[in-house]
Parts: structure tokens; sequence; C-alpha cells
């Protein structure tokens, strides 16, 4: 076996890596909450040492500043505090997204072919009610939830290679072997999105009661008639149901840094776990601050007034750069403060209906020269200056310049401001006729319109998708509209493939998710922010039984995608990447915008031990690769 982890350290990561490679050192004694003191001693938990893993097993947060103790942290909208219950994720992103370390698991080790991964738990870990975690957990979800075809009636390609499925044993109670037919090399990139590791932490103890295979079938279907599920299997989503690895079922235990004591249709609550995992330095049991509390809000400008009145103490997922004016002026009034992350996605792509159902519109797609006149007819210095105060860079949609597969000429292919050039394209194409108001004509003689269906996200705002779509109408004279609809609509049409074109923020630019997650780049499922090839994509993900056969040249793209899923070689998984990226460098599969766009993360100025620089990104899971439960208040 050789070690999974060799890292590129760059002076910055240093000092916040050599903690969680180092193992962590026995502490002479620990340190805890005194809510949970006071638990102790009347009896109702066993005694901090007794809570924490084996010495050599716990995870140390190295910490800048020593915190106290209390307080609630109060979050607004529908996921804030979801980031800051902090996840289960077997790995750990590094800060800058360049790679992982260790983080539930104690270890990850593979071998030379990558076909053999061996995970080592840390010992001694417990539940949230005090119950063991072992290897019997991950067992319990692998034979009984994975296997199981009512609860999986597909298993995942994170799960599989070359079609099957992997093999897992438990070697001990804290050691799993995982075997592939085919080299797994992404699979460290599995191990990390919470949601997929999560699921091989999962509590048998608990679970089991709600599963034929351990209960009784007349007395299961009696307590699902009780709760009011037609099915067992619905029963146990329930019981089971997480987001990124935050239980949303009370009773669900949870390794997880805070137990959730308080759901409702205005709210949800949360408590520290007494039985964490983490420490800092000094051997104080995390996190610091006792409970978090976050409040369901939709409406924007309802968010907006809790931040500048000092109603939160920390958001992120809902702030909006363009209001980075109004946020710092009232910094003095609500007591917080306004840090820059990075945000780690292009800000705005495009992607255009290449299987579209209306032929004419199709062929217009479909043909390279209309995205490249697309992409030379914006002007990406003017929507940078209003999207992103010029703080941004104009680019395509590609990897940035931290990944192992960047080149420069991707980023820089096709984004100069040349309208003669692109209205050239247009006129190759036979596009060349205009109506009375001077908007083009398709070739069967119709004006070429087109709507752009979209929804207000991260960084993505309607004023940015009308100002793009009015640089098209003016100087390209194509008749863009643009269509704001929600996203449970979005949900729909773009899987059906109803749209004509739409938006998203580009994300997997971080070489923690491509090249395994690529799905703007090639066509791998159908989704609701995907419109590129939503029939190819079906065609490859049903094995050619759905969907509308691709061409050559989509096939041979897909096959550079599969190939770099089992290539052992890292060399060869670069060039594999390069080549898919060089492919959209050229035909723009999606159109890019402006990248390395500041977000605005509003903190309490009370709070500590806050990281200045960050990415703020699905591809580092936001704030959870920079340990939130070393947070704490001042006073």
């Amino acid at each position: 076996m050789k070690e999974l982890f060799r890292l590129r350290l760059s002076t910055s990561l240093f000092a916040v890596l050599i903690c969680l490679l180092i193992p962590a050192a026995a502490a002479a004694s620990f340190g805890e909450a005194p809510m949970l003191e006071e638990k102790v001693a009347a009896g109702d938990l066993p005694a901090v040492a007794d809570r924490l893993p084996d010495p050599d097993s716990i995870y140390v947060v190295e910490v800048e500043e020593i915190g106290r103790y209390g307080g609630t942290l109060r979050t607004a909208g529908w996921h804030e505090d979801t980031v800051a219950v902090s996840s289960p994720n077997i790995l750990r992103a590094l800060a800058d997204g360049s790679g992982f370390v260790p983080h539930f698991a104690k270890d990850v080790t593979y071998s030379e072919d990558m076909t053999e991964w061996t995970i080592q738990f840390r010992e001694g870990v417990r539940w949230s009610d005090g119950e063991p975690f072992t290897t019997e957990d991950s067992m319990f979800w692998y034979n009984h939830i994975l296997l199981n075809e009512e609860l999986t009636p597909v298993v995942g390609g994170d799960w599989r290679s070359a079609g099957e499925v992997m093999e897992m044993q438990a070697l001990d109670n804290y050691t799993l072997q995982i075997n592939f037919v085919r080299p797994k090399p992404f699979f460290e990139n599995t191990l990390f999105m919470a949601t997929n590791s999560g699921n091989m932490v999962t509590p048998k103890h608990y679970l089991q009661q709600f599963h034929p295979d351990f209960v009784d079938m007349d007395e299961l279907e009696a307590l699902v008639e009780e709760e009011g599920f037609a099915h067992w299997y619905e029963l146990f989503g329930h019981k089971w149901d997480r987001h990124y690895g935050l239980p949303l079922n009370p009773d669900l235990p949870t390794v997880t840094a805070y137990v959730m004591t308080e759901l409702r249709s205005t709210h949800r609550a949360f408590e520290r776990n007494p039985y964490y995992w983490k420490t800092d330095q000094e051997g104080n049991q995390l996190p610091y601050i006792d409970r978090i509390y976050n409040e369901f809000v939709e409406a924007e400008e309802i968010f907006d007034a809790k931040i500048i009145s000092g109603e939160v103490d920390f958001a992120g997922f809902d702030t909006d750069l363009g209001n980075f004016p109004m946020y710092r002026s009232f910094e003095e009034e609500g007591n917080y403060r306004t840090i820059l992350w990075d945000f780690g996605n292009v800000a705005t792509i495009f992607q255009f209906n290449q299987t579209h159902e209306d032929p004419a519109l199709r062929e217009i797609f479909q043909d390279v020269r209309f995205r490249r006149a697309m992409s030379l007819g914006m002007d990406r210095e003017e929507v940078n200056e209003i999207q992103a105060f010029g703080r941004g860079r104009p680019m395509q949609y590609t990897v940035f310049d931290s990944s192992a597969y960047y080149k420069p000429e991707f980023e820089k292919a096709y984004v100069e401001f040349d309208p003669e050039r692109a209205n050239a394209k247009l006129d190759e194409m036979g596009l060349d006729e205009r109506d009375r108001e001077g908007y083009r004509l398709r070739q069967d003689g119709e004006r070429l319109t087109f709507t752009i269906e979209t929804f207000p996200v991260e960084v993505i705002r309607m004023e940015h998708i009308e100002l793009i779509s009015e640089m098209w109408r003016e100087n390209l004279g194509i008749d863009v509209r643009v269509r704001q609809i929600s996203g449970e609509l979005a949900g729909e049409r773009a899987p059906a493939n109803l749209m004509d074109a739409t938006t998203w923020t580009g994300g997997e630019v971080l070489d923690t998710l491509f090249p395994m997650y690529a799905h703007w780049f090639t066509p791998m499922s159908p989704g609701w922010s995907r419109t590129s090839g939503v029939q190819w994509a079906r065609w490859f993900q049903t094995d050619g039984e759905q969907g509308e056969e691709p061409p050559d040249h989509v096939k041979e793209l897909r096959s550079w995608y599969d190939d770099v899923q089992s290539e052992p070689d890292p060399e060869r998984r670069v060039e594999l990447g390069q080549k898919i990226l060089a492919y959209q460098a050229e035909n723009l599969w999606s159109i890019g915008t402006v990248g390395y766009v500041p977000k605005p993360i509003i903190f309490s100025k009370n709070l500590r031990n806050i990281p200045e620089e960050g990415i703020w990104a699905w591809a580092t899971l936001w704030t959870i690769s920079r340990d939130p439960e070393q947070w704490f208040f001042a006073e």
C-alpha cells in the first residue's frame, strides 16, 4: 500500500496542515463546556475523557486563539447553519481546493493500481447518543442500504467501476477495505463529499429498527401505517433524512459537531454534541459555541435586513456582492464584519440546448460558430465592472489557475469583445438576413429568438443576465429573452429538454471536483442546471436505451471523461483532463463570463478564529474545510 496524501505544501498552508498530518498527542487533561460539566456532575454524562476518542485518534484543530465556551450562533436562510454544524466527510478538502487530508478517517491508503482502498477510522469515536461507532455501521450501510434494491434502485457511479458495484469488507472494528474491478483514482473525491462519504457513517443501532432485515415485517408495516407512510422504505428514508451530512430527523444519531434539537416550519435549532471527536491543541473539546439557531427566511430583503441590523452572526450563502457597499456601511450599527472570500466558481455560465426539439434552433445551437459568436459578442470587462466592481477576471469557463489541469489558453479562448468578428461568424452560418426591427432571421425565415430561463442564486442576478442579453440584442441582432423561474421549475424543465438556454454558476473548477465531476464540461446526466446536451446525456446515462445518440465528436469527449475515471497514472490523468478542457475551450460547451469574483461573508465582530481568506464553494464545502467548530464568541 502507498500513502494517499502527497501534498504540495505552500508556506500559507503549512501551519494549517501540520496539525492535521501529525497524530494527536495525548492530553494530560481535557476541557469541556460548562453545560456539559453540569451534566457530568449530575450523572447524566460520562466524563469528557470517556466521551472522546482514544488519545491518538482525536482530531486536533490547531486554533489561532484558545476559545471560550458558550453562546448561540444565529443564522438565517436555508443553508448557513449546515456549514456551521460541519459534516462527517471522511476526507476534508484543503483550504485552496488542491487536495485532501484525513477528517473522520484517521488515514486512507490505496494500492498502486488504485483498485483497493483502505479506510482507517478514528478509534473510540461515539455517536451523539453515546453508542460506539464501528465498521459495523459502515457495513450496515453497504449491505442493507446500498445493496438493497428498494432503498437503492440504482447504485451511483461513485460506488462502481466498469459498471460493477464495489466490494466492501470490515477488516476489524475500525478498518474498511474496498475493492473495485478497475482503478478508481477519484474515490478520494467521493470520500470527501459529505453527501457521499456520510453514507458510510450510518448509525446501525438506530436505523435497523426501521429495516425488514432486522424487524418482523408485520411489526414494521404497523409502524409504517402509524407514521403515515405507504412503504417501509419511505419510513426508512424519513428517519435517515440528511442534508450535507446534517440530520434532518432530530432523533437520528450523528457525529457532527451539533445535534438538532428542534425542527419547525419557521426555524431549526441545534445544541453541541457531547461526544464530538475534535479538540483544540490544549485538549479542550470542540465546538466552543453551545448552540445554533437558524431562522428560515425566503425574501432577500428580509435576509439583508437581518444582516444590517445585527440579527445574524454568520451569513454566506445568500449574501450578494452587489450589496457589498450596503454591508460595509452598516457594519458599526450591526456589529459585524464583511470579509471578502474568493468565490470558487466562474460567476455565470451560459448553455444552449444542442438537443432542442425545434430543428432550426438545434441546428443553430450545435454550430460552434454560433457559440463562439455569442462569446465574442459579450463585453466581459463591462460585466466585470457591473457584476464584480472590477474585482473579478474576465474568463472562459475552465478550471482555476490553482488546478493541475490549468492552461492559460483555456481561460482566454474567445473572451475578447469583438462584435465585428462575432457578426461575421453568424453571417457565415446563413443568419445574415434581418427583419424590419433589425433582428436576425433563422434559415427557415423565422426571427432568431430564444429564452434564457434562470433563477437568482449565489452571484447570479437577473440584472446581470439582462445586461448580457441586451449586449447580444444590440451587438448581434439576436432577440434574446430572459425568464426568471423557480428552482423547482428548473428541475422539471431542464431534464425534460424543454429549455432553450440556461445559466448557472460554473463549478467544478477546483481539483477537489474536476475531473471526477464535470457536469458542465461533458454530457454526464440531465440536471436542473444543465441544458447543453440533455438528450445526449440521457443516452450515455441509460447506455443508449433513452435519449438521442450523440455525434462522434461528443462520443469522443465522453470517452476522455470515462477513461480518466479509471486512469491510475497521474500524468495520464492530467493529459486526459486537459483534453476535456481543450475541447471546452474550442467548442464552448459552456460559455463563461467572469471568474475569481469575491464573495462577501458576514461574521459578527464578537466571533473569533475566523479565517480572513477562504474559498466559498461546493468544491471545498464552504466553511467546512476550515473547521468551523473552532469559532467562538469573545464576549
